[in-house]
């Protein structure tokens, strides 16, 4: 391995000492760049050799060979040797593929590679690592798009460029990435065909023939979409990208309606792909806009669709000719709309919130809790919405081990029912889900039998079930506004028995500096016991 360095090491010399001369380097700078290159040389041919070496030096030299171009320039240096000019890229190159070579399946290096070469214009290098990064990698998409955009940008061949694309679908037909590049390929091929007839026709030359009319109809690409249709699933999102692809075209009004005919022929029932339509045609017409909507729910009925419908509204709201609020309440049905899921519903009623319809928002909730009785979210928004008793007693029916949800019920009976709410309270305790409502069972009893009060709920609770840590947070708190120090200091203790962690020794060794400090060394010893001198420190 040293006799390889060593060679490397007498390779670069020239090189640095010819630098040196012209003044582009200074004897320590050169020494500094011999004695780093040789050190990376080393680490590059250790044998368990990491990634992170071959990166480091990588970015060494494009720093060595930014300063290099930098000084020259400002030195104005003339000319300077063949080998001095081109030896760093080639060192460069080579550092590359030998990373690349031990680390073949890494993307995001081959990409850097990629990016290189064409930024040095190394053509031979950059298919070289076109074709070694896809031969390992044909899942890489984002490689597929490099390699055929360099092929139709930088050597002008349609053909191979195309030719591509059909080999990365075989391996990535799902990408819509590709599809959509592919798309775009083939929509710019013909204008720069349409750019080259009307050259032609300045000239008094024609190419009219009848497969080349259909050519610049976008004969292709409209293949390439149809294609896409059958391997991918065209929403709203993925639409409009090949819109915004269409829109470069000439004849983009004709282009884009056969994507829209096409994709909701293909998906008449995709909420998303009727928004994206009207979406396109509010910039020219609203009213239509408008008409397709209305159209789009009556083929789907569903709270989805509503929803997308009122976001779609909401974002073309200056379009519109009268106010937003009107205009949506025009596409409220008569009976609420059945929905997928609970999430959908609660968005509906956030979207009608921010248009000002939130009044319409109950009775679609309580449609909603008809199809999904089990979710949480649903119940809850119900109970914040001015809920009564009886409202409260089913949602405790349909989620009876909720903490949450008997929070809310239990909440609403301490202001309607004091009596009532004392009976449930001791219910739900005695149940093994009911820890964290502890504190706020605590808080009720105190409020409601003062400090001895909540004593004896406090013992109760701890025969029933274990007491979770805020319920003896509660009752320290209630301890320390009523009673004694001694009366605090026992209840700390149960605490860090309980509950043993260095913030409650802490807040405890607190509590004995402030009422207790002749009881101080007690609660030391006994932490002493438990933990370490550094532990210690910590709680100290």
């Amino acid at each position: 391995m040293a006799e390889i360095v060593q060679s490397h090491v007498e390779d670069m010399l020239p090189e640095v000492y010819e630098l040196q001369h012209l003044g582009v380097l200074s004897p320590e700078e050169a020494k500094s760049v011999i004695k780093t290159r040789t050190d990376f040389e080393y680490k590059m041919r250790r044998r368990i050799s990491k990634k992170l070496d071959f990166v480091k030096f990588i970015e060494y030299e494009l720093k060595i060979e930014t300063l290099k171009q930098a000084r020259i320039k400002k030195l104005g240096v003339g000319e300077v040797s063949e080998h001095t000019k081109y030896r760093s890229l080639q060192r460069i190159h080579f550092i590359f593929q030998k990373c690349l070579r031990k680390y073949k399946s890494d993307v995001p290096l081959w990409i850097k590679y990629i990016k290189y070469c064409k930024k040095v214009s190394s053509s031979r290098a950059l298919g070289f690592a076109f074709v070694e990064a896809l031969k390992h990698n044909p899942t890489a998409v984002e490689i597929w798009i490099m390699s055929a955009k360099n092929e139709m940008e930088t050597n002008k061949n349609i053909t191979s460029a195309r030719s591509i694309f059909l080999r990365a679908l075989k391996f990535n037909d799902s990408s819509s990435d590709l599809w959509v590049e592919y798309f775009r390929l083939e929509v710019l091929h013909v204008e720069k065909m349409l750019k080259r007839q009307e050259l032609m026709a300045a000239c008094d030359k024609t190419l009219e023939t009848k497969t080349k009319a259909e050519f610049l109809e976008y004969k292709t690409a409209k293949i390439v979409f149809t294609s896409a249709l059958k391997s991918i699933t065209m929403g709203g999102e993925l639409l409009r990208r090949f819109v915004g692809v269409a829109s470069v075209a000439t004849k983009s009004e004709s282009l884009t309606q056969f994507l829209f005919d096409k994709t909701l022929s293909a998906h008449t029932r995709d909420a998303s792909v009727w928004c994206c339509l009207a979406g396109h045609v509010a910039e020219k017409d609203i009213e239509k806009a408008v008409s397709l909507l209305r159209r789009s729910l009556t083929l789907i009925p569903t709270a989805e669709c509503l929803l997308a419908v009122i976001q779609l509204l909401h974002s073309i709201e200056s379009r519109l000719p009268q106010d937003l609020s009107k205009v949506v309440a025009t596409f409220l049905p008569d009976s609420p709309f059945p929905a997928k899921s609970a999430d959908t519903v609660l968005s509906l009623g956030l979207a009608l919130e921010m248009v000002g319809l939130d009044d319409s928002f109950p009775a679609i909730l309580s449609q909603a809790l008809s199809q999904f009785p089990d979710s949480k979210p649903l119940w809850l928004a119900s109970l914040s919405s001015g809920a009564g008793l009886t409202d409260y007693e089913l949602a405790v029916s349909a989620l009876p081990e909720d903490s949450d949800i008997w929070r809310e019920y239990l909440t609403f009976l301490s202001n309607s029912d004091p009596e009532k709410c004392a009976d449930k309270w001791r219910e739900v305790m005695k149940q093994g889900f009911s820890g964290s409502l502890s504190a706020l069972y605590l808080q009720s009893v105190f409020t409601r039998e003062g400090l001895k009060g909540v004593r004896d709920a406090f013992k109760e609770l701890k025969s029933w079930n274990s007491v979770p840590e805020c319920g003896y947070q509660a009752m320290l708190s209630f301890e320390k506004e009523k009673s004694n120090p001694d009366q605090v200091f026992q209840m700390y203790s149960e605490l860090v028995t309980s509950y043993n962690s260095l913030s409650n020794w802490r807040e405890f060794l607190q509590f004995c500096r402030e009422e207790l400090p002749e009881k101080i060394s007690d609660v030391i010893w006994k932490c002493k016991q438990l933990y370490s001198d550094s532990d210690i420190a910590e709680i100290l």
